[in-house]
């Protein structure tokens, strides 16, 4: 049955398995990171990582789904923007109070949390966007995006040390590749996908591809030869899955012929 005016399929997979499946994933991504040599630091944590990306695709897939239309890459981006002050809140906060750095992830995770649901509460009131939903969907979303942020971020400088990873991710500027490369990921699957005919598990399918896209490029910045190859076939599998399963749906496949190499 369809929501609004962007096509809603039936859910296959309860978001809430899709969104603990994602962030557990991801979390043991970003201390895997930390802990494992450096050569395999992206290899293991970039993979795992990417889940978060997959949780908040299904996440926007659920809420704008309501009708939010051109509000599908504003949500991907509002919580990105929510995520990236989670990610540096909690790497900071341990330095600034003196607590082992270690608990990052998690403080992190808390923070999302906190934010999305103030922003969430926001958007009710004085807002005032009816959507049942809302305030659980961006305290999601909230989470996915920094899981995602610090994640990538993590994979890439290889620690979650205060010092190392203000110099590797914040002055460094991947902080900003992260958000936009995992804010493409979470917002355009169910962008590219939405519409009458939308299938839950092909949304997802296209949502891990992104994911895995995304960590292809963090691959590239750290120039991790492993990780990109690996990340690129996984990718090219799952977006050959994605066309496969377009093709199957759609109700004719046409095709633009080549445009001409010179007025005819």
């Amino acid at each position: 049955m369809a929501h609004g005016g962007g096509g809603h399929a039936a859910e296959v997979y309860p978001e809430n398995q899709v969104f603990a499946i994602g962030v557990g994933l991801s979390l043991i991504g970003i201390y895997a990171a930390h802990f494992l040599p450096d050569s395999v630091s992206m290899l293991i944590g970039g993979l795992l990582v990417s889940a978060a990306c997959v949780a908040g695709a299904n996440t926007v897939r659920k809420v704008a789904a309501y009708g939010l239309g051109t509000g599908v890459p504003s949500i991907g981006m509002i919580s990105l923007g929510m995520g990236t002050l989670a990610a540096v809140a909690g790497v900071l906060i341990p330095k600034a109070v003196g607590i082992p750095y270690l608990v990052a992830p998690i403080l992190t995770l808390i923070i999302a949390l906190v934010v999305g649901f103030i922003v969430g509460n926001l958007t009710v009131k004085p807002v005032g966007m009816k959507i049942p939903i809302m305030v659980r969907s961006m305290t999601y979303l909230s989470v996915a995006g920094a899981m995602a942020l610090l994640g990538f971020t993590t994979a890439y400088v290889g620690s979650l040390e205060p010092s190392a990873f203000i110099k590797g991710a914040l002055e460094s500027g991947i902080m900003a590749l992260a958000f936009i490369a995992a804010g493409m990921a979470i917002l355009h699957p169910f962008n590219a996908c939405l519409g009458p005919n939308e299938s839950h598990k092909r949304t997802l399918t296209l949502a891990v591809a992104c994911g895995l896209i995304s960590w292809f490029i963090f691959s590239v910045a750290k120039l991790d030869v492993i990780s990109m190859v690996v990340s690129i076939v996984l990718w090219a599998i799952a977006y050959v899955k994605f066309v496969k399963m377009s093709f199957k749906d759609a109700c004719a496949v046409l095709y633009t012929p080549e445009i001409p190499k010179k007025e005819e």
